[in-house]
């Protein structure tokens, strides 16, 4: 952004932004995911042409083909080319796998001494699994979208957790668990939040604009613009990742009450299932899922 554009925004703000630009060169998207999200967005574009995309990264093709094959999926034929990948699964999905598989890649490089990296990620894909899962329950078309979302909402900290470490330790300690209490103690001390930076981060990413709303907004659904019901969505996941034990983001597991179904109603979401039932289903999810994104 030019220096004359950011006159007339705050300072936090600058910082913010600042930030993003100190680490471009580190957490740039990579050609592959940049590429699938166009794709997926052009209703000319074809399974040849996603597959086309992908098999230019070696490494990326033989996660895509090891997840795909795996029990999470549950297919009855063995998917041995991307192209056949994409048929089975559908676009929607293997965007899913690329962007997801493509962050963990990509954002593990700003890891610092706060950060507990198998947490962090852990977090996210139960956080993203979850939130799926509610999505899916509530007859929401394209739930894959909350995956994506999931994985990818708590990006902001590592850059925060990078650039400010003294303060993102003392934050984690006095939210004692608690994300949302986190998100109040970023805005006080430095003007701006985890959630506002990824929302920034993943818009340079050209992720479509209801995944970097709903992001943004996470602890805010009202206040989101472009996707309130999947802000809604992500903020109940995130407090029942919390609450698991198993993708809480701290070493302290959340203490409140872990399904907000009022929450969801209120942005006419009705979840067809217990929370227990989501639970079982997400836990047997995450232990297919987590070693095969997280390598």
């Amino acid at each position: 952004m030019p220096a004359e554009a950011l006159i007339d925004i705050s300072p936090s703000e600058r910082i913010a932004r600042s930030m993003l630009d100190d680490t471009a060169a580190l957490v740039s998207p990579p050609d592959v995911c940049l590429k699938v999200n166009e794709l997926v967005n052009d209703e000319r574009a074809t399974a040849e042409d996603v597959a086309s995309i992908v098999i230019r990264d070696a490494g990326l093709t033989a996660r895509i083909l090891k997840l795909a094959n795996s029990s999470f999926y549950g297919l009855p034929t063995k998917i041995d080319t991307v192209s056949r990948a994409v048929m089975l699964l559908g676009m929607g999905e293997l965007q899913k796998i690329v962007c997801a598989l493509c962050a963990v890649e990509t954002f593990s490089k700003l890891s610092s001494a706060v950060t507990n990296m198998n947490s962090f990620w852990r977090h996210s894909v139960y956080t993203g699994l979850t939130a799926q899962t509610l999505a899916k329950h509530a007859n929401i078309l394209h739930p894959e979208r909350l995956f994506v979302a999931g994985v990818m909402h708590d990006i902001g900290t590592l850059l925060i957790n990078q650039r400010f470490p003294e303060l993102a330790e003392d934050s984690i300690r006095e939210a004692a668990g608690n994300e949302d209490e986190l998100y109040r103690l970023e805005q006080t001390k430095l003007g701006f939040d985890h959630a506002y930076l990824a929302g920034l981060m993943l818009d340079r990413w050209r992720l479509p604009a209801a995944t970097c709303d709903a992001i943004s907004w996470h602890h805010l659904p009202h206040r989101a613009r472009v996707a309130p019901v999947d802000a809604a969505i992500l903020k109940v996941a995130d407090t029942i990742a919390n609450f698991s034990g198993t993708g809480s983001f701290s070493e302290t597991v959340a203490k409140e009450d872990p399904y907000d179904a009022a929450l969801l109603q209120r942005f006419g979401v009705h979840v067809e299932c217990s929370n227990d039932e989501l639970m079982d289903e997400v836990d047997r999810l995450f232990v297919e899922t987590i070693y095969l994104i997280v390598a």
